[in-house]
């Protein structure tokens, strides 16, 4: 019995399966622990990054509307007589966002006017209403001069 008992030892060692078994433990709670907190943090690192470029979208796309809206102000006022133009504060809803539309229109002959009575300076600033703190700075402006057209003698 005994030489049995030493033969199947010796063939386990040489084997390995009797050391094996006894090593194989799984993982412990700790380590398990760890890398479920190594792997929030990597998710919650990637979740502010989301959040982060759906803002910078959401930005980008009023200012596209803003610009777009500015050009429009801007373009209106191109057709309107030039004793006609004056400055005005308005608000233009489009694509379900409201937005300020402030039009300054300056002609006194001084050089921030332009520099002559016959010119005007239009000032065109769109700024969505609500618009967050990255906005205070960075409202969308138009700024053209305008010429009165004058009719003089034709010189041949």
């Amino acid at each position: 019995m005994r030489r049995v008992l030493a033969q199947e030892t010796r063939t386990e060692q040489l084997t390995g399966t009797a050391n094996a078994a006894g090593r194989e433990r799984g993982f412990t709670l700790i380590e398990t622990c760890i890398a479920l907190i190594i792997m929030m943090v990597a998710a919650l690192s990637i979740a502010s990054l989301f959040t982060y470029a759906i803002q910078y979208n959401t930005g980008a796309n009023d200012r596209a509307l803003a610009q777009a809206i500015a050009q429009q102000r801007m373009e209106s006022l191109r057709k309107t007589p030039f004793d006609q133009i004056a400055s005005s504060t308005s608000t233009v809803t489009s694509a379900g966002r409201t937005f300020n539309v402030v039009t300054t229109a300056c002609n006194d002959g001084s050089a921030a006017c332009g520099g002559s009575a016959s010119m005007t300076r239009i000032t065109v600033q769109v700024t969505p209403q609500g618009a967050g703190p990255s906005w205070s700075r960075s409202s969308v402006t138009l700024i053209a001069l305008r010429g009165v057209t004058s009719f003089g003698t034709f010189y041949q």
